[in-house]
């Protein structure tokens, strides 16, 4: 999968207003007008992945649960301090459900006089969250205890941009770029064209 960290991939986060998503128990994988509903997946599959050694970890870590041509489906385990920086996902939409233990999410947001900073939301265990392509955010886990999520993206999920947040500007540093889960950096793939101009929209 897609490393960030300096290598992990990418996790996922919340609708507007944030909350529980029950899951869908209708067809087979979870649509909506003909379009897979990452949400629907997340919630339904979290309860039925396991990872007997994700306790064991280190560092954070993941592994491919499901892939399918409409998407595909990560656990991702994250001792304490376990950290993905400020990144967004590629073509991808998806989804995070948080399994067991609590993960922080920071989300850029502008607030009323323009100004950008980071917002933090607690995640906790049985929280399903959705996003749209475009969403940018840093994932860590603060707790004193491993966490353990599940993230769905479709299409699956190829690339992911990674951002700093200079002033009151998201800025592309870099690039990560990866080929059916298998995590390659490509340096020619990097955004430099794009240092200092920071992400469309912010």
């Amino acid at each position: 999968m897609l490393r960030s960290d300096p290598p992990h991939p990418a996790p996922l986060p919340p609708r507007a207003g944030g909350g529980r998503v029950a899951a869908r128990q209708h067809g087979r994988a979870a649509r909506l007008n003909d379009k897979i509903v990452p949400t629907d997946i997340a919630a339904r599959l979290a309860t039925a992945v396991q990872w007997p050694g994700a306790l064991d970890v280190e560092d954070r870590s993941w592994r491919l649960v499901a892939r399918t041509p409409d998407f595909d489906a990560w656990l991702i385990a994250w001792p304490t301090g376990g950290k993905v920086e400020l990144h967004d996902h590629g073509a991808a939409s998806g989804a995070l459900s948080v399994i067991s233990g609590t993960l922080v999410e920071a989300v850029p947001r502008r607030d009323e006089t323009g100004r950008l900073s980071l917002v933090h939301n607690e995640l906790r265990a049985g929280t399903t969250l959705g996003f749209g392509t475009g969403h940018v955010h840093d994932v860590t886990n603060e707790a004193g205890e491993l966490a353990l999520s599940l993230h769905v993206y479709s299409p699956a999920l190829t690339t992911m941009t990674f951002f700093d947040l200079e002033g009151d500007h998201l800025v592309a540093k870099g690039l990560r770029w990866a080929y059916d889960g298998s995590e390659e950096h490509d340096p020619a793939l990097d955004l430099t064209s794009w240092a200092g101009a920071g992400a469309a929209g912010w």
